[in-house]
């Protein structure tokens, strides 16, 4: 199996994007897909649907490719946070996603169980602000906010990093960047993301089809494990 992805050389933006980076490809094709690819594709099908469904364009995604080179910050320690404790987007506090109602309407309909693997496969990668005293995420911003909106008292494994990066972006920045990097390729595989969907349900939230639809393309095509 061969996946057709977004192609973009090594780039310091990527590591914005967290999990989604591995679907970045010097050559715009992943010869053999893993189960992480699998789990990538899905992680960025909801982070697409959370940017879009919030109004975000792609508009700025671009203008995120030409900023200097940021200072490449070490991974450091895995620690256990509780969501709501975390600064998911700058400026602290600057998102209410509740207000949104169409996306109100799919995080209620998103599974439970899915989002504890989806936070699970796209940890939030935080850093400690010894000025304000809060922690703040700097990739893997979409999933995080998403669980974050649904469990708020959730602990989780967090990839702390041993300095804290120097930008840390905003929901538009990353929505618009995800957008900007994904937004083709998700709606190019939107039957592959409906096999690599848990039900006819999830599938049908993240494609934008009926159930009936999902159900058809999973019967025809068969499902995919993560």
């Amino acid at each position: 199996m061969r996946l057709s992805v977004p192609k973009y050389p090594s780039k310091s933006w990527q590591l914005d994007l967290g999990l989604a980076a591995q679907l970045l490809s010097p050559n715009g094709e992943i010869g053999r897909i893993s189960t992480w690819h699998r789990r990538s594709v899905l992680a960025v099908a909801y982070a697409v649907k959370i940017a879009r469904l919030n109004g975000v364009t792609p508009d700025c995604g671009e203008r995120l490719f030409t900023q200097r080179q940021r200072r490449v910050v070490a991974e450091g320690r895995s620690i256990s946070v509780r969501l709501c404790d975390l600064e998911v987007f700058a400026p602290a506090g600057s998102l209410d996603l509740s207000v949104y109602e169409r996306f109100s309407r799919f995080a209620a309909a998103v599974p439970r169980v899915r989002i504890r693997e989806l936070i699970s496969w796209a940890p939030p990668f935080v850093a400690h602000d010894a000025r304000t005293g809060r922690t703040g995420v700097y990739a893997n911003q979409l999933i995080t906010g998403l669980a974050r909106h649904l469990a708020p008292d959730l602990t989780v494994a967090a990839r702390q990093y041993e300095r804290r990066p120097v930008h840390q972006l905003n929901f538009e920045e990353i929505g618009s960047l995800t957008l900007c990097v994904f937004g083709d390729f998700i709606d190019r595989n939107d039957e592959l993301i409906c096999r690599l969907s848990g039900t006819s349900a999830e599938a049908g939230i993240l494609i934008g089809k009926s159930l009936n639809t999902a159900a058809l393309i999973r019967k025809r095509l068969g499902v995919l494990k993560l």
